[in-house]
């Protein structure tokens, strides 16, 4: 179950390691060069289709200010020169002496003025004497303000005027009328010229930048005084005054307010929800004239919305154009680093087989997919390798080499120079365990003769003790028949002293008896110490065999039950050679007390003897004593019973240990053949 877990996280590593080679090959370098090379072609082409848009923007606004500018000047000029004529036929009426002379009839000034009028293309002219008084037709003009400026001796030109004659709104050019003709004498009449009603609208009318663009002119106050719709100069439009009750004139007005200060510019502004460009110039030589021109900005914006757009198409064309030329690149990059990139993949999953792309490219690409065919033949050489090796160890075979050394080059060979250390490792901790093997069946053998000699030592032992519970037994009987006739029996107190003195001696076998007990007890005892080393030194190599097999791995696992059998041995010897030694230690400990019990039986049978030779003296002396002797035997009667138990213990412990060691021998002997199955290298190198 172990196995199969291990193998099962095992695969999820190496699913999860070709999961995460899947999301990284999914950042292709195709697609990183498409869009690389794709940011580096469309972000300048669309900057620079941006940059030409605004500045052919830009240029066409300038290009149609400057023009703009140019001709409502030109317009403007137009318009002063137009005055200026005017003003010059006036002052030359007025410098001409039969116009100024009472003698000339009226009919023939009234016939100078109209062809001058007429030459002239003007609708009307008209004399007035230097009360106001026009000399054809009676009328009052005093209370214009042209004739005052006139009779001051200055020329001019009037605003806008409700014609008395007409009724029509009409412009006067007024001169003084000198006297003679002089230039500077008195002024002695006004002569005034009325030029067509719409010469100044006929100028707007002319004046045009666009299909829907117009002229208009405004007086000081900003009304205005000429425009293409009649209407509005007879309404006097002021779009500076209405601004303050409509909102959406302000910009309009903001514009006006700079032409009625004499201000020449252009601007933009919003009239009837349209955005209308304008440009303006001040009239000189008038009171406070100024001319506009004004067109829809969408007359002038086609041409550049045209350009914008192809521009944009250009733009668009390039991008695509550029989309087909990288998509090629990046597939001929792309598409070999993915194939090269989709058998490495099948090399992290263990593929060794599977052939590399063949691809034909002398550049990189050909140089990386001969460094992965290299890597993937070499990888197959190092594997196929190593998997000949551990499968020789797996089957118990250490005395194997590398058929692909010059393969395992720079880091590689660290994982070659590691299945040899293994190698070594596993052969001579294997060669140990043989060597310990034969010292423990040797050492094995050793302790199965000793147990059987403890054995055979511990039956004689027996024998011994039976013989001397008899005796003693005896002793004891002849002791209690003394004692119930120890008046009667003095004369048989000569035979008690001699068999006190036989029991004396007995006595003192029985000693020298428990003195080679002793002795034999210790020598156990050295032999079972001996067992106990030979035991450690198994369960110190069991745990180093333990330690190197789980080194070595699945290679190992044979050799990690042979060593955990070792060790059981070793605890089993361990445990038996324990339970020996706590039943040697108490038949050594028995025994010393039998040396004692032995010592004092010794000491009273010696007394016993020494009472015997008194006994003729004092039978009565003898009596009590050998009451006292009866207690004493049975005392040394249980003793020796104990002895006896102890004894027969000792016998058998020592044959159970000699079991335990006649088995622990064939256990040797049974790891030796184990050992014996591995072939071990006999050269480390």
């Amino acid at each position: 179950m172990k196995k199969n877990k291990k193998e099962h996280t095992e695969k999820r590593k190496g699913n999860g390691k070709v999961q995460e080679l899947k999301r990284l090959y999914h950042e292709t370098i195709k697609g990183k060069i498409t869009m690389s090379v794709l940011a580096m072609v469309s972000i300048p082409l669309m900057i620079l289709g941006i940059f030409t848009s605004v500045l052919n923007s830009h240029s066409t606004n300038s290009t149609l200010e400057r023009n703009m500018k140019a001709t409502v000047k030109v317009a403007a000029e137009r318009v002063e020169w137009e005055m200026t004529s005017y003003q010059n036929i006036a002052e030359d009426l007025g410098v001409m002496a039969r116009l100024s002379s009472e003698e000339v009839s009226l009919e023939e000034k009234q016939k100078i003025l109209d062809e001058r009028v007429k030459a002239n293309e003007l609708t009307r002219g008209n004399i007035l004497d230097k009360n106001g008084i026009s000399i054809f037709s009676g009328e009052d003009y005093s209370d214009r303000e042209y004739f005052k400026k006139a009779m001051g001796g200055e020329s001019c030109v009037s605003e806008p005027l409700t014609s008395k004659t007409t009724g029509k709104t009409s412009i006067i050019i007024a001169a003084p009328m000198w006297e003679d003709g002089v230039l500077g004498t008195q002024v002695v009449g006004v002569v005034f010229l009325v030029p067509e009603e719409t010469f100044l609208n006929d100028i707007m009318v002319s004046t045009n930048v666009s299909e829907n663009g117009s002229a208009y002119m405004v007086d000081k106050d900003g009304a205005v005084i000429a425009h293409k719709d009649m209407e509005l100069v007879e309404k006097k439009e002021n779009s500076i005054l209405d601004a303050e009750t409509d909102p959406k004139l302000k910009s309009l007005a903001k514009l006006e307010k700079k032409m009625i200060a004499g201000e020449t510019g252009f601007g933009m502004y919003r009239y009837g929800g349209m955005k209308k460009i304008m440009a303006y110039a001040p009239v000189e030589n008038t009171n406070g004239w100024s001319i506009a021109i004004t067109a829809p900005l969408s007359d002038f914006n086609l041409e550049t919305i045209v350009g914008i757009v192809l521009t944009m198409v250009i733009v668009v064309a390039a991008i695509a154009f550029s989309v087909s030329i990288v998509k090629k690149l990046a597939e001929n990059i792309g598409t070999p680093i993915r194939r090269c990139a989709e058998r490495l993949e099948g090399l992290a999953r263990g593929d060794l087989h599977t052939p590399i792309p063949q691809i034909e490219s002398r550049n990189e690409i050909g140089t990386l997919l001969k460094a992965s065919e290299v890597l993937l033949e070499e990888f197959g050489e190092i594997i196929g390798d190593i998997k000949y090796l551990l499968g020789e160890m797996s089957v118990n075979n250490f005395d194997v080499r590398s058929k692909a050394t010059d393969y395992y080059v720079g880091d590689f060979e660290e994982i070659l120079l590691a299945v040899r250390k293994i190698n070594y490792s596993l052969s001579g901790t294997l060669g140990h365990i043989r060597e310990s093997a034969d010292q423990v069946g040797l050492g094995s053998s050793q302790m199965a003769e000793s147990g059987q000699s403890l054995a055979e030592g511990a039956t004689d032992q027996a024998a011994s003790i039976e013989e001397l519970l008899a005796t003693v037994n005896n002793v004891a009987e002849q002791v209690e028949r003394n004692t119930r006739n120890a008046v009667a029996t003095s004369k048989k107190a000569d035979e008690i002293g001699d068999q006190a003195r036989a029991s004396n001696e007995h006595i003192l076998e029985m000693t020298s008896a428990m003195g080679k007990i002793s002795e034999t007890s210790r020598e156990i005892s050295n032999i079972i110490q001996t067992i106990e080393e030979i035991a450690d030194q198994t369960n110190l190599l069991s745990l180093n065999a333990s330690i190197e097999a789980a080194r070595a791995g699945e290679a190992g696992r044979g050799f990690a039950v042979v060593a955990g059998e070792i060790g059981h041995l070793a605890n089993l010897s361990a445990e038996a050679v324990e339970d020996t030694r706590r039943l040697i230690e108490a038949a050594a400990s028995e025994v010393e007390k039998g040396n004692v019990i032995a010592g004092q039986t010794a000491e009273a049978l010696q007394s016993v003897i020494e009472g015997m030779e008194e006994i003729v003296k004092a039978v009565e002396a003898v009596a009590d004593n050998s009451n006292e002797q009866n207690n004493s035997m049975k005392q040394i009667n249980m003793a020796i019973e104990q002895i006896s138990e102890v004894v027969q213990s000792n016998s058998a412990a020592a044959e159970e240990s000699s079991a335990t060691s006649e088995e622990l021998s064939a256990q040797a002997i049974e790891l030796n053949d184990m050992i014996e199955q591995f072939k071990l290298r006999e050269e480390q190198a």
